[in-house]
């Protein structure tokens, strides 16, 4: 969970501060992963509450509670896409990693494996923006 919110809070940093030519399909796309992100997270800690446990609930438990790190600074749209893309693939690993050691329940592993689904979808559009690349081209003025 703490995970999740950490990567909620970078989408939504790098959704308000992208620039440049790509601004529209990164800025919708980190939209639109922050909200897969959000919704997972809540999803978790509600389940922590059915089985009778306290979620954690700020932002510094959160941070050093995450396996990824909080974004600190805003770069260049190309690294925002792949920082993104990276802290994703760190979710889904780390997820993976549990179904593999067993550490959930049947029904919490449906659930986590849902939310790694939606992730992954998400990387997909990171994948294809990153690999698709071109940079602005200056434009030189007319006289």
């Amino acid at each position: 969970m703490a995970t999740l919110e950490v990567a909620y809070s970078n989408a939504k940093g790098r959704h308000w501060m992208v620039y440049g030519t790509p601004f529209r399909s990164l800025h919708l796309l980190l939209d639109d992963t922050a909200a897969t992100l959000r919704k997972g997270a809540d999803k978790m800690a509600e389940t922590i509450c059915v089985l009778d446990g306290i979620p954690l609930h700020t932002m510094t438990q959160f941070v050093d509670s995450s396996q990824i790190e909080e974004a600190l600074t805003i770069p260049d749209a190309l690294t925002i896409a792949r920082e993104m893309r990276d802290d994703l693939n760190e979710i889904v690993a780390m997820v993976h990693g549990g179904v593999d050691a067993k550490v959930f329940n049947p029904t919490t592993e449906n659930d986590v494996l849902n939310i790694t689904s939606e992730i992954r979808h998400w990387i997909l559009f990171f994948d294809g923006i990153i690999s698709n690349w071109t940079p602005a081209i200056p434009r030189i003025p007319e006289f």
